[in-house]
């Protein structure tokens, strides 16, 4: 992952959202919490549900629980970079002498701050996992966006969520200046928080939080965090990339903004399916169903059935089972090499003179599939390099 730039945007939203990170009257002990709290391997599961499964989550619960910065990080209204800014203050106020403050450099302060405030944003917010098909994974990957699509119609269905990324999605999915060659993209925190702004009663200003997480060989390598506001009514998703991208030093556009373009094209695409009425939405609750068959067994066999449980989690598989029959063939000609006809979102006039719009999906088709012997083709961007936008990353 690249190293720590300063981030530009951040200060700017903070005082634009008008509520500063509060600080606590004095120290708290955080230092069990901090040493359960560093993920190394994920342990083939996502992301945040290793954090869980650790006890990282217990260990925080059990340290700020009593505190009142626990509902205040529960509030819909806290943002993650909050939530970090004061974990942040927390480490700086560790005796120096102690044996883990010793231990944490400037850096290694930064980064355990980061995996911290989203873990726990995601978990306090009762975050749910979203994985979406291998073939919803190859539809979007092969497919565009109309920039000029509100961001009103990019709604994230939970206020947090983790989206996990599979092989299809991995393989797309670029991490900028990568490691080595299985530096990949875990999956990314989406964060939807409304704050209220003077003069807007209703509330229509959000503050969207992306944070991407690498790994390699099931191991952490890193993260990316983004932060963009959106009044969710009048900007256009051109407008909106444009704005959370636009952050990026002269040194890093070459290597940063072609590859995070990407990845968050990729993410609005998938909330733009969901938000399809045809999309196809399946829930998972293993996890809490073990915790309901837990409640009623003694203490030893509740123990044992939660140790084996720590790998269940909730969450929502998202996309068709397989490809659509029109996403799979298409018209002949020859001399022509397998290739994808990309699709696009788009809306879609309709009603009495077409005067009411609507948001509909024209899947991709794969040219010549008959002729395939191996792997599908990769996909192929034919959109403009976007404009310079405002960003940031760790």
């Amino acid at each position: 992952m690249p190293k720590s730039v300063k981030r530009q945007g951040q200060a700017r939203a903070a005082s634009t959202i008008g509520r500063q990170p509060m600080s606590t009257d004095g120290f708290v002990n955080i230092g069990p919490a901090l040493v359960c709290s560093p993920i190394s391997r994920f342990c083939s599961r996502p992301y945040p549900v290793q954090f869980r499964a650790q006890g990282a989550l217990a260990a925080w619960t059990h340290a700020l629980g009593n505190t009142w910065l626990w509902p205040f990080w529960q509030d819909p209204a806290t943002l993650c970079w909050q939530i970090r800014q004061e974990i942040l203050r927390q480490l700086e106020c560790m005796h120096p002498r102690s044996s883990i403050a010793g231990r944490i450099s400037a850096e290694d302060r930064q980064r355990l701050a980061f995996q911290v405030s989203t873990n726990l944003k995601y978990h306090l917010s009762e975050g749910t996992v979203i994985e979406a098909t291998p073939s919803l994974e190859t539809l979007l990957a092969n497919s565009d966006v109309d920039l000029s699509l509100p961001m009103s119609m990019v709604a994230p269905p939970f206020r947090a969520q983790y989206l996990r990324f599979g092989e299809a999605a991995m393989q797309y999915l670029k991490v900028p200046s990568p490691q080595s060659a299985d530096h990949r993209f875990d999956g990314a925190f989406c964060f939807l928080t409304r704050h209220g702004v003077p003069g807007d009663p209703e509330g229509k200003c959000w503050t969207l939080e992306l944070v991407f997480i690498g790994k390699r060989q099931d191991r952490y390598a890193g993260h990316i965090s983004l932060l963009g506001e959106t009044d969710r009514g009048d900007v256009t998703v051109g407008e909106w990339l444009a704005e959370i991208l636009g952050g990026f030093t002269a040194a890093d556009e070459s290597e940063l903004h072609p590859s995070m373009h990407a990845a968050v094209s990729y993410v609005v695409r998938l909330f733009l399916y969901m938000a399809l009425k045809q999309a196809r939405v399946t829930p998972h609750s293993e996890y809490d169903e073990a915790l309901r068959r837990a409640a009623g067994l003694g203490e030893r066999k509740r123990a044992k059935l939660l140790q084996r449980s720590a790998s269940l989690y909730n969450g929502i598989l998202v996309g068709p089972e397989s490809l659509p029959p029109g996403a799979s063939q298409g018209a002949t000609g020859g001399g022509v090499a397998p290739h994808w006809h990309r699709g696009h979102f788009r809306m879609q006039p309709f009603g009495a003179g077409n005067q009411q719009r609507k948001l509909i999906f024209v899947a991709p088709t794969l040219i010549h599939a008959e002729q395939l012997q191996g792997d599908v083709p990769a996909p192929k961007s034919y959109r403009a390099a976007p404009p310079r936008s405002t960003a940031a990353s760790q």
